[in-house]
């Protein structure tokens, strides 16, 4: 559960680069946490909008087994063990 990685992505994300992205979430494991830092990019493809929606999906349907999740949807306690995805982020002001 020590596994914590950060991706920095750079300045600008091409379409070329979101490929390797996709590629590279494959390999991520249930247990370890990702921290995308976008702090230093200011441009994006479109395509890279599409990359984050489906590394949420990802992370979300990782978490936990699904006949784990079957019990705990049963049990109606599935809220207190879904996944936390931390969408905070600084803005700076000018």
């Amino acid at each position: 559960m020590d596994d914590n990685k950060v991706w920095i992505f750079p300045k600008s994300v091409s379409i070329e680069e979101v490929s390797e992205y996709v590629e590279r979430l494959k390999n991520i494991k249930a247990s370890e946490v990702v921290t995308f830092d976008l702090s230093k990019t200011v441009n994006i493809h479109s395509s890279f909008i599409g990359f984050l929606i489906h590394a949420k999906h990802h992370i979300n349907k990782n978490g936990l087994s699904l006949t784990v999740e079957k019990i705990l949807i049963m049990l109606d306690i599935i809220e207190y063990f879904s996944p936390q995805i931390d969408t905070s982020f600084n803005k700076k002001t000018a």
